[in-house]
């Protein structure tokens, strides 16, 4: 027997009491009926018939699409408009210049008639520096600090080089950063057959895997020192805010950037010369890939205009009717790098739906006690802008009032994924069980849970590189992110386009469907509970886990078991606090008792909030979370417990007892926090 159906003889939802449980379950009941998958299909047809690139005409038409629809659907949609400083492309070129001369090209062949394929900008890495450099070439791998060390073992420098890598591994701005330190002038990132193209599968048009012309886009802002606005760090890009100058904005690239597909660098690579390539760099093109230098000589010449321009969120509030000033943010960027129906229309249009369905309900008589927000961001692609600077200029609601925050970044996919803080664990497991699997039959949970091995399948870390971050790592909100995903390289391509969702991602649109009536109901649950359904429990046995797994390690002497008995008193504590206000609903709730809920309510939201110090991070001070943060050499993925493990990274004993204790100090606020609601 399958878990979900264990739970089919009895029903009871997480955080309601039993005589709000009939209700809430007629709510999501009729909530998941209303979504349509047709409706989706326009909405994605609509916005990926035309890139939508930040900044351009098609992503301000998608722009007046979206509030057309969502005020047909009886609801007010404001446009929220900051001027950022970004990077525009002029020209893009690539040169090989020995041994024999040749134009790269720079952009994919796309078919004639394709819809506005000359709004496609070209392949380019965004807040790359302009300017030209020419120089021999030198192989990198993927450009971590590990394949830059093992260039140094070899004795081969990179300095006054180009570095060509290949993506993947970790987030693409970490690369030209790890060049740039060693004296690297340029760099080209090239997406290998072997991680995305054809040694996966049949490629696009024929298959979902990447074509020797299709170009990996991407920003490469150093968003795992500060993600949003490079010139305002920590406050929102208005009018009144100071600038930095843009010499002083830590989080710009310095050495001109640029990708390539496989088929253009497949001869630089080839005409390689040097030393052979360790087994483990060796990529899928059919030859022995060379470190070089030597043979091979590019020119970079990118002209790369800087300038302010609008970065327009979608924001809809629907009003809660008990506890209007809390709300539950649901969010999904719109902005894409070319047609982007799956990165990220798709997310967006299950964004759209969630928003049109609850704005028909409400005009039944429906209503969230608690307000629900939904958000459409632009500039994501560019380093989080939008969501950044929402955040950061709504600071104190969010703060004061927030209780969590979903994110969609791509629901068009047929395999479930989720990553979220472990207080929200068991809340995507439940609501999981709830929505059918379009594959399958069964439920998602179920579905997921057979995928995995028939165990509770594993939710990940939040790191960075989506909208969560701002509300996680900056305000301590509780975040989620859940989407659908597949096998694919078409990713950040112009090949992410109808076609390809229609025929290899999403099929009828199933996925997406299921993507908002899943996070619809997950919103639902968070807006309407009697008592938050959070487990601060398992987030602290979480943190105890981590701490004992450091501790069995090289500590520098520094000695870790006060942090994790803290750790340990905050386990109990939030255990308490939650074992109480289960027994409180369970019971039935008096007017006396539902005071005492709604300060257990206000801790449940607190204790996130409780693990961020105003200082941040020392190596990184907008990131204020202590448990959680993107690596400084992945970017992408979560460095848990990020002061400590950078501190043993750098062999800095006195650190490490500092972050030791900075984590100790916040522990017991959260301790306090669970103690005092009791």
């Amino acid at each position: 027997m399958l878990p979900s159906q264990t739970l089919a003889a009895s029903k009871s939802v997480a955080g309601f009491s039993p005589e709000k449980t009939e209700w809430q379950i007629s709510f999501e009941k009729t909530f998941a009926q209303m979504v349509s998958k047709e409706s989706i299909a326009r909405f994605s047809k609509e916005m990926s018939k035309r890139p939508g690139v930040v900044g351009t005409p098609g992503n301000a038409a998608n722009v007046e699409f979206a509030v057309k629809e969502l005020k047909k659907a009886g609801l007010q949609a404001e446009v929220k408009t900051y001027d950022v400083y970004m990077s525009v492309p002029k020209k893009i070129a690539v040169t090989q210049t020995y041994p024999a001369k040749r134009e790269l090209q720079v952009m994919e062949n796309l078919p004639k008639g394709t819809p506005y394929a000359n709004e496609v900008i070209p392949g380019y890495n965004a807040y790359s520096a302009s300017g030209t450099v020419e120089a021999e070439i030198v192989y990198a791998n993927y450009g971590r600090p590990e394949d830059f060390a093992e260039l140094e073992k070899r004795g081969i420098s990179v300095k006054d080089k180009i570095v060509i890598t290949r993506y993947g591994a970790n987030f693409r701005g970490v690369k030209p950063e790890q060049a740039e330190k060693r004296g690297a002038i340029g760099m080209l990132i090239y997406s290998d057959p072997a991680d995305d193209g054809y040694a996966k599968g049949i490629v696009y048009p024929e298959g979902p895997w990447r074509p020797a012309d299709a170009i990996q886009r991407g920003s490469i802002l150093y968003i795992f020192r500060y993600p949003g606005d490079p010139l305002t760090p920590g406050e929102a890009s208005v009018p009144a805010t100071k600038r930095l100058d843009p010499g002083e904005a830590v989080s710009l690239p310095q050495i001109p950037t640029t990708p390539l597909s496989y088929g253009e660098a497949r001869p630089l690579l080839e005409a390689m010369q040097g030393e052979d390539a360790p087994a483990a760099w060796q990529g899928g093109l059919p030859f022995t890939y060379k470190i070089g230098p030597g043979a091979t000589k590019v020119k970079i010449a990118l002209d790369i205009e800087y300038k302010n321009q609008p970065v327009n969120d979608v924001i809809v509030r629907i009003p809660g009717a008990k506890h209007p000033e809390q709300t539950v943010v649901i969010g999904a960027h719109r902005d894409t790098w070319a047609y982007g129906a799956g990165d990220n229309t798709s997310g967006w249009t299950s964004t759209m739906e969630i928003a049109r369905v609850l704005g028909e309900m409400v005009k039944k008589g429906w209503k969230p006690d608690r307000t629900i927000i939904l958000a459409g961001w632009d500039g994501e692609e560019y380093g989080l802008l939008g969501s950044v600077e929402w955040a950061e200029e709504h600071r104190k609601e969010l703060t004061e009032n927030a209780v969590a925050y979903i994110n969609m970044d791509g629901t068009g996919g047929q395999f479930f994924g989720a990553s979220a803080v472990p207080s929200v664990k068991q809340l995507i497991y439940d609501v999981t069980k709830e929505v059918t699997e379009p594959r399958s039959g069964s439920s998602i949970y179920d579905d997921w849970y057979v995928r995995e091995g028939r165990k509770d399948p594993s939710i990940g870390k939040l790191g960075s590189g989506s909208d969560y971050t701002p509300f996680i790592q900056h305000l301590g909100v509780p975040s989620m992110d859940m989407g659908f995903g597949v096998a694919g390289g078409l990713y950040h391509s112009a090949y992410d386009n109808l076609d390809s969702m229609k025929r290899f991602v999403d099929p009828g649109y199933e996925h997406q469907a299921a993507g908002s009536q899943l996070v619809g109901i997950a919103a639902l649950r968070l807006a309407n509970a009697d008592a938050l359904p959070f487990q601060y429990s398992a987030y602290a046995a979480d943190v105890v886990g981590m701490l004992e797994e450091i501790a069995g390690k090289d500590t520098l002497g520094v000695d870790l078991s006060p942090v994790i008995a803290q750790a340990r008193s905050w386990q109990a504590s939030a255990k308490e606090l939650e074992e109480l206000a289960g027994k409180m609903i369970a019971d039935g709730i008096t007017d006396e008792e539902r005071i005492l809920l709604e300060k257990m309510n206000a801790a449940m939201m607190q204790q996130e909030r409780d693990l961020i110090v105003s200082e941040g991070l020392p190596s990184r001070p907008w990131y204020k979370h202590q448990v959680w943060a993107p690596g400084l050499t992945t970017g992408y993925a979560a460095q848990p417990l990020p002061a400590i493990a950078e501190a043993i990274q750098a062999n800095d004993a006195k650190a490490l007892q500092q972050a030791a204790d900075r984590l100790s100090g916040v522990l017991k606020k959260a301790t306090e926090t669970a103690d005092a609601a009791k």
